[in-house]
């Protein structure tokens, strides 16, 4: 019978030098693959926006983001397993060659180091649950989506301020779906007004000559429909009917 040598299993060699890149490559190849998948969700609203529709903007708008939400939040809550299907996928990819043996040493080795970046996915989940993350911003765009096309949008009459600035929370439109945040003032707004947002394709409504600079005086007039929840002007009317 021929002698076959004892190998104790808690001391089997560490994997050669030349596997470590490897290894290492493993989980941040998969960390990159879910960043990316996260810019493709940043790009979703841009790409919809370019798809011919005859709807008023602010509803188009809030289409296109409101899948751009939902992409993020089904990303954020799943990360945790998107991490480990694109680290069992990279693994196998790059294991391809290697010996039996040292491909499950690699693969379990690839794992270990899988907790690292657990608290990266940890506060992102956490963040996707949170007050401004994507589920809450997916649920305001829903109901402001429905508010439009029940007919129960919000009107006021109001006079708008001369400043203007691009808006922090609808960015990265293609041409001619810009969204400015303007402040307006009126009888129900109070002294220091509101802020409502408003889409390029309402610019052309207001005239340049009404805006409230360092008078109200000559301010101009506006019925202006706009919904609940992101603020987001619907429609804008001279007051009186007339065309700037």
């Amino acid at each position: 019978m021929p002698i076959v040598p004892y190998v104790n299993p808690d001391r089997v060699p560490p994997l050669p030098q030349s596997h470590l890149p490897v290894i290492i490559l493993t989980p941040v190849l998969a960390f990159g693959g879910f960043g990316g998948m996260w810019l493709i969700g940043a790009a979703i609203p841009s790409v919809l926006l370019l798809v011919p529709s005859e709807e008023v903007a602010a509803l188009i708008l809030l289409r296109a983001y409101q899948a751009g939400y939902l992409f993020h939040a089904v990303l954020g809550l799943l990360s945790p397993l998107i991490f480990v299907v694109f680290s069992a996928l990279i693994s196998r990819f790059m294991c391809r060659s290697l010996d039996p043996k040292v491909r499950k040493e690699h693969r379990m080795a690839s794992f270990l180091l899988a907790p690292f970046f657990l608290p990266l996915y940890a506060a992102l989940m956490w963040g996707t649950l949170g007050s401004d993350g994507p589920i809450a911003l997916y649920e305001l765009a829903q109901a402001d989506i429905q508010q439009i096309e029940a007919g129960m949008t919000e009107h006021m009459t109001v006079f708008i301020g001369g400043r203007s600035a691009p808006d922090a929370l609808f960015t990265g439109h293609p041409e001619g779906w810009q969204v400015k945040r303007r402040t307006v003032f009126g009888p129900d707004t109070g002294r220091s007004g509101i802020t409502l947002r408003f889409p390029e394709a309402l610019e052309s409504t207001l005239d340049p000559e009404g805006f409230a600079l360092e008078s109200w005086d000559n301010a101009r007039w506006y019925e202006v429909t706009f919904t609940s929840g992101f603020h987001l002007a619907v429609e804008i009317v001279p007051v009186g009917g007339e065309e700037p």
